[in-house]
Order: C-alpha cells, then sequence, then structure tokens
C-alpha cells in the first residue's frame, strides 16, 4: 500500500520536482559565476578563515563561496507553499481521502517525498557549483576545504531550508484562501528575516559557537513541532471549510493571541518607551479580530476602493 501510494504521488509531483531542479541548477550556475568573479589573486589559499572551526562559514577576504546557498532556502520555502496548496486547492486531498489511503500515511509519505525531493536538489545543485569552482579556480590558488566550517555550514542551511519549508507547508495546510496565504507567509517571512538581523546587531554574552548551535537547536524544534502538529491537523482537515481564511476555525482565538503578540513585540522591541507598545497592540487587536472573525468587512472595504 505504502509503495502505491508513493508512486501516486510520485506522478503527481514529479513535473514539479522536475521543475524546482531545473530552476535551481540553473541559480546555482549564476551564484558560481558571481562569486567566482569575486576571487582576489592576493592569496593563494580561498578558504583561509573559519573554515577549519565549527562555525558556520562566512565568506573570506579573497572572495566569497557559496557552500550553502541561501537559494536552498528559498526552494524550501516555495515548496512548502506550493506542494500543500496545491493539494487543497487542486482537489488532490479529496481523492487521496476517498482512495482509502490513512490520512497519517498519506502525511507523512507526502511530507517524506517532498524532504527527499528538496535534499536531492540541493545536492545536485551544490555539486554542479562545486564543479564550476574547480573549474574556474585561478592558476596557483587552491582550496582550504576543512571539514568543520563545511559540515557546520550545511547543518545549520539545511535545518534554516526546514523550518522555512515547515511554516510554509503549515501555513498552506491551516489557511484555505491563496491570496492571504501567499500574503501571510510572506509578511511572517519578512518579520523573522528582520528580527534575525537585529538580533545579529546585537550584542550577546555567549560565544559565536554557542550563538549559533543554539539557533540551530531552536530552529529545528520549531520546525519539528510545526510538522508534527501538521499531522495532527491533517488527520483532522475538513474540506467543507475550503475558501474561508482558516480551515480550522478552532485555530482562530490561538491565532489571534499570537498575532497580537507578535506584531507587538515586533514594533516594539526597539523602543524604551511604552507608547509604542500600546499603539502596536491596539491595531494590532483591531486588525486581527477584523481579519479572523470580521472578513466581510475589510472585503467590503475593498470593494469600495476598488469601485
Amino acid at each position: 500500500m505504502t509503495k502505491n501510494l508513493s508512486r501516486l504521488l510520485w506522478r503527481r509531483y514529479r513535473q514539479w520536482f522536475w521543475a524546482l531542479l531545473g530552476i535551481s541548477v540553473l541559480a546555482g550556475i549564476a551564484i558560481a559565476l558571481m562569486d567566482t568573479e569575486s576571487w582576489s589573486h592576493h592569496s593563494s589559499v580561498l578558504f583561509s578563515d573559519q573554515i577549519d572551526q565549527w562555525l558556520v562559514y562566512q565568506n573570506s577576504k579573497y572572495g566569497s563561496v557559496s557552500l550553502f546557498s541561501y537559494w536552498f532556502v528559498f526552494i524550501a520555502w516555495l515548496s512548502g507553499l506550493l506542494l500543500m496548496m496545491q493539494d487543497l486547492k487542486g482537489n488532490f486531498n479529496q481523492f487521496l481521502f476517498a482512495s482509502g489511503y490513512p490520512r497519517q500515511r498519506i502525511y507523512w509519505t507526502k511530507l517524506g517525498m517532498a524532504l527527499t525531493g528538496l535534499l536531492a536538489i540541493d545536492v545536485v545543485t551544490a555539486l554542479v557549483q562545486y564543479l564550476i569552482y574547480w573549474l574556474k579556480l585561478p592558476h596557483g590558488m587552491s582550496f582550504n576545504l576543512a571539514l568543520p566550517g563545511f559540515l557546520t555550514t550545511w547543518l545549520s542551511g539545511l535545518v534554516l531550508a526546514l523550518v522555512m519549508f515547515a511554516i510554509c507547508w503549515f501555513a498552506a495546510l491551516i489557511v484555505g484562501q491563496s491570496g492571504a496565504l501567499v500574503i501571510t507567509v510572506c509578511g511572517f517571512t519578512l518579520s523573522l528575516v528582520g528580527l534575525n538581523t537585529f538580533f545579529q546587531g546585537e550584542t550577546i554574552l555567549m560565544a559565536t559557537r554557542d550563538v549559533e548551535w543554539l539557533a540551530m537547536g531552536l530552529w529545528l524544534l520549531a520546525a519539528v513541532v510545526l510538522l508534527v502538529w501538521g499531522s495532527f491537523l491533517f488527520s483532522r482537515l475538513s474540506l467543507e471549510h475550503d475558501g474561508e481564511y482558516l480551515m480550522f476555525p478552532r485555530l482562530r482565538i490561538p491565532l489571534y493571541l499570537v498575532f497580537v503578540a507578535y506584531i507587538t513585540f515586533i514594533f516594539s522591541i526597539n523602543s524604551g518607551e511604552w507608547q509604542p507598545t500600546v499603539i502596536s497592540f491596539t491595531v494590532a487587536a483591531i486588525f486581527g479580530y477584523l481579519w479572523l472573525w470580521r472578513p466581510q468587512l475589510i472585503e467590503k472595504w475593498r470593494q469600495r476602493r476598488g469601485n
């Protein structure tokens, strides 16, 4: 039964995976060519900074080398969004539910295929990039490719890609409107990038290595929680709420509380006064209420603006 389900899912997703692989390889080639243009001829060794430590590798002063490109994170983000959203919108889940396969088996088989496909895309694209690095290596220049920095960089990148995938995968499961889903996920992702930039600029009384490993652990925990929680919700998915903002009405109150707290935190984190906190809380509370409980009011407002 599992083998038949895997074949069915592969026939569904194979065009997506081949398309993502082709786009990813082309992007990897472009990234590698841009990296090689930045290489300096003043040093005979490219990997001379930090690569021999258990730290996420930072580009050396002699040029950039993408050991794990942030493009892989974007591919994971996009895949999590599209794979779950297309199945909900294309009635494929309804077909699977009527086929007699247990929902938990459907969920974990689909998830396993998605993650395996993404890992294969990352590895193939990285090999193409590394091949270009080797072919474009100037005469007299060499690599000092040590495993500590290489493994840490890849582990950190894979964890970040996994959590981005999990965020989009979970959001596409609980949000039933495509436009609202894209806006929600894009806004939340951009806010996470802003928070990460902010905290990187703060002075933390911990060693750089400890901070990086702590961050990886927290990201991994968040991804596991979202994916496991997604399996719980998938087994209780009711298609009668398709087209509504929330596919699970019971999540309305928890989502509202998280939204208000998160927005208030974002807009008041860098302020030492109470006014921004109060204003952020008030705006988030009102907007969240209208968005979750009174969406028809926002829709009427949009129609008036359109007229």
